[in-house]
């Protein structure tokens, strides 16, 4: 019942640790029989292969390192083979080697939270060694958890490490023979033989012997800390699901910073009731607490209360939406999901990202809207079932403050500028079948409705994907320049209400002023010689002008490929009006010369037509600036009135 030191390090120099020659010296002594079952069992109780070169090969790095441990210790597993439909574990001790014929292999779920295996023995009676969670395993005890063993746990718990629970049981021959049948049987059943397997493998792993614990300590990886704390300055709320024990995980938060060193906790541990949990989540009068400081954790009994009734599921929102961080601790993959899909739920506004890295992370994964997985040693099942994959914790930062947040303001303003070149060249046609009454008229050429899409994308495409407002570097040292995204500043109904403000006005002025000053109402109505110069004037209005507020809403637009683009955009619009205007077919019958004619006759008396293109996108610019200015100061106004 004594607690063995830290056994699991090894040192540099290849000596033994301290906590290998106290188990020396326990092998040696009265314990002996005791410690030599308690490493045996962690010897062959595992999932863990090697491969060809002897390495060794395991689902879980916590598994590895127990028998990696337990080698060093002087209980080395050497190998695994097949004896008919058995699988037999080599272990190579100080008493030589033992093979140890595992029959059955109770594997690890995350309902079940514990594996076991059945080795039968000669004389006809098996073993069941069991490895688990305590808070399974001390359930399924024949005697009480001694004292000493739970206050290791308690200690090891508060220092962060991951604990695991020993135990065996000895079965009789007639009792093994009666459970093998049935699990043959349950084996071959058609229909509820997951259910049947299950059943039977709770009755083989009770009335269990205590034999020890086991604690393996979860480093954080490099960067974490750092990382999490520029995620809550950047507004971002942490919430922390695991499966580990309350205190293992309460540690790991405040190790990672994830709890602010006055942050004042509530915890709602091993309630009754959703009520009970309320109360716990509501004590000591939280309203005098400022709220950036206040922190929640639970477990998952008090959370799967909490998310039986609608009402509760809503309480419960409410609650964590005060606090700054939570921990919900002891959760199933299903709960974390639930949790996760209650955000959704009580918030449809909200986006969320969730980050794990191993198989019981992949059903919170998947209901996110974000899936990161972290592709490390606990596998790749998280990886396969994410949106992006990344090496460590710490390039989270980098994938939300650096790519994240540019993607964001490029997409929403690729959306906005998209919709509104529509519109200010959308407004011609509104307005001109209103001056025919709907006749069904042509207010462009047909050719320029044509070329209109391709030379408006491409440049806009090519700035937005290399524009950026500042460096990556700025960005991951600021984490303040992410919160525009999580406030949609860039894609709102305020923002979209600008965009298209201003493109009426743009696509109003650029029709209406060139009609006005080139041609009368009854050329416009008959579609005559000059009405025809006017629109070709108004449609060179409208490129120029859209390509000027393109040059606006990019933040570094005097970048040399942006600009140049930009450039060439408009150049290319000459030659392809050129073109057409030497095309007598139908792709150019209204074209036909009116770029020829608008040159030849420019004189200071028919200065009409350059006059427009010169003098009307400044004024479009002009309604650009001033709304660009004045709209700000509107909605924060509105804000004000309604705050």
């Amino acid at each position: 019942e004594r607690v063995v030191g830290p056994f699991l390090q090894r040192s540099s120099m290849e000596l033994a640790s301290p906590g290998i020659e106290t188990l020396g010296t326990m092998l040696q002594n009265c314990d002996s029989q005791r410690t030599s079952d308690f490493l045996q069992t962690l010897a062959v109780c595992h999932t863990v292969k090697l491969d060809e070169d002897g390495m060794l090969i395991a689902e879980s790095p916590d598994e590895l390192a127990l028998v990696q441990a337990v080698a060093d210790a002087g209980f080395a597993f050497v190998g695994r083979h097949m004896l008919g439909a058995d699988v037999v574990h080599t272990v190579h001790g100080p008493s030589g080697s033992k093979d140890h014929v595992v029959a059955q292999l109770l594997g690890f779920t995350s309902d079940r939270k514990r594996m076991s295996v059945v080795c039968p023995a000669e004389n006809g009676e098996a073993v069941v060694l069991t490895k688990g969670a305590d808070s399974t395993i001390c359930g399924l005890l024949a005697e009480t958890l001694p004292l000493a063993a739970q206050h290791a746990l308690d200690t090891f718990a508060k220092q962060g490490y991951r604990t695991l629970v020993i135990a065996r049981r000895r079965i009789t021959a007639d009792d093994y023979s009666d459970w093998t049948c049935r699990w043959q049987q349950a084996n071959a059943a058609l229909s509820g033989r997951q259910e049947l397997l299950d059943e039977l493998a709770r009755e083989a792993e009770t009335h269990l012997e205590y034999l020890g614990i086991t604690a393996v300590e979860d480093r954080l990886q490099d960067g974490v800390p750092e990382t999490v704390a520029s995620l809550r300055e950047a507004g971002i709320r942490v919430w922390v699901l695991t499966g580990d024990k309350v205190e293992t995980a309460v540690e790991i938060a405040k190790s990672c910073r994830l709890f602010a060193e006055d942050s004042h906790i509530l915890q709602a541990v091993e309630t009754s009731s959703a009520s009970e949990t309320i109360s716990c989540l509501t004590i000591n009068s939280v309203e005098n607490v400022v709220p950036k400081s206040l922190s929640m954790v639970l477990d998952g009994l008090s959370v799967s209360h909490m998310l039986a009734g609608a009402e509760s599921r809503a309480a419960l929102y409410k609650l964590a939406a005060r606090a700054e961080s939570c921990v919900c601790c002891r959760l199933s993959p299903m709960q974390k999901r639930n949790l996760v899909e209650l955000i959704h739920e009580q918030d449809p506004r909200s986006i969320t990202l969730s980050i794990g890295d191993g198989a019981n992370d992949v059903p919170m994964i998947q209901g996110a809207h974000i899936g990161v997985g972290i592709r490390g040693k606990e596998g790749s099942a998280a990886v396969q079932a994410s949106d992006f994959s990344i090496g460590q914790f710490k390039f989270l930062a980098n994938l939300l403050f650096c790519h994240g947040r540019k993607s964001y303001r490029r997409v929403a303003t690729f959306l906005c500028f998209f919709m509104y070149k529509s519109v200010v060249l959308g407004w011609s046609y509104i307005i001109y079948a209103h001056v025919v009454r709907f006749a069904g008229k042509l207010s462009y050429p047909e050719g320029l409705d044509m070329i209109f899409n391709p030379i408006t994308s491409c440049a806009v495409v090519v700035v937005m994907a290399t524009d950026f407002d500042c460096e990556d570097m700025e960005a991951a040292r600021s984490p303040s320049l992410y919160r525009p995204g999580l406030e949609r500043a860039y894609m709102n109904i305020c923002e979209f209400s600008k965009w298209m403000i201003l493109a009426t006005v743009q696509g109003v002025l650029a029709w209406t002023l060139p009609m006005a000053l080139l041609t009368t109402h009854k050329q416009r109505r008959e579609q005559e010689r000059e009405y025809w110069e006017a629109s070709f004037t108004a449609f060179t209005i409208v490129v120029i002008i859209i390509h000027l507020r393109l040059l606006v809403v990019a933040r570094k637009h005097a970048r040399l490929l942006g600009l140049a683009i930009i450039v060439l955009e408009v150049a290319a619009y000459v030659p392809a009006v050129a073109f057409l205007a030497t095309q007598q077919g139908a792709l150019g019958e209204n074209l036909y010369g009116v770029p020829q004619r608008i040159l030849e006759n420019i004189s200071p008396k028919e200065i009409g037509p350059l006059l427009c293109v010169v003098v009307v996108p400044y004024l479009a610019l002009l309604v650009d600036l001033m709304i660009s200015f004045i709209f700000p100061c509107f909605v924060n106004s509105i804000r004000k009135l309604r705050g």
